[in-house]
């Protein structure tokens, strides 16, 4: 391959992994840890939820461009020109996927992944509402004995019958608000870590890159006649 080929292939793999870098220290500094400012837990985790599939689905698209990239120049570069760099920025940028992964994290204390919060906030609403009706029961077996032998049931339902209608039907769906926090924090770790493993590969591909531009100009010989 051409050596302008080559070139064009390290700008685009280096181009792309600052995007990637920048966007990882963007979502661990600024816009996950805002998410914990909003009203309620709810809005919080279908935000979460929303925001993390997407930029989970760009940072791998940015990650398998700029490895590639370097890979691809790598390779193809002349024997003379095959310069390490290139493969050390490759291989850097494909570890940082798998380093932050559900296998490695527990290595770099960044512990579990929290259960996916559907999963979580049912399993939660389902214990409440067992308690709920328990509740509700005992309420409707004291109610029965204080309307029992009065004309009350004349009426239609009581006022008590209303109350227990009201928490026999509670919200679905609620949502624990420490399972968001717990969730937000582990993300946000393991974006730190990624933030720094591609910020490391990001300024090794700018230095071997600057390198390449000074070898030729040195490595020249000036012959200065008198």
């Amino acid at each position: 391959m051409t050596t302008r080929g080559v070139s064009v292939l390290k700008f685009v793999g280096t181009a792309s992994l600052g995007v990637l870098t920048g966007l990882s220290y963007t979502l661990s500094n600024i816009t996950i840890p805002t998410l914990l400012t909003l009203p309620s837990a709810e809005a919080a985790s279908k935000a979460f939820d929303s925001l993390t599939a997407t930029a989970k689905k760009q940072v791998q698209i940015l990650g398998a461009f700029s490895g590639s990239a370097f890979a691809l120049a790598f390779l193809l570069s002349p024997r003379n020109f095959r310069h390490p760099y290139l493969l050390y920025t490759s291989l850097l940028v494909i570890g940082s996927r798998f380093i932050t992964s559900d296998k490695f994290a527990p290595y770099l204390n960044l512990g579990p992944a929290p259960a996916s919060s559907p999963s979580a906030s049912s399993s939660a609403a389902a214990k409440a509402r067992k308690q709920q009706r328990e509740r509700a029961a005992r309420a409707r077996m004291e109610a029965s004995y204080e309307v029992l032998g009065s004309d009350l049931h004349s009426e239609g339902i009581t006022g008590s019958e209303e109350e227990i209608l009201e928490v026999e039907t509670p919200e679905e769906g609620g949502v624990n608000g420490e399972e968001v926090r717990a969730k937000v924090a582990n993300f946000v770790k393991r974006q730190m870590v990624h933030t720094v493993v591609t910020g490391a590969s990001f300024l090794l591909a700018v230095v071997g890159i600057w390198g390449d531009g000074v070898v030729p100009v040195y490595g020249q010989t000036v012959v200065i006649k008198a």
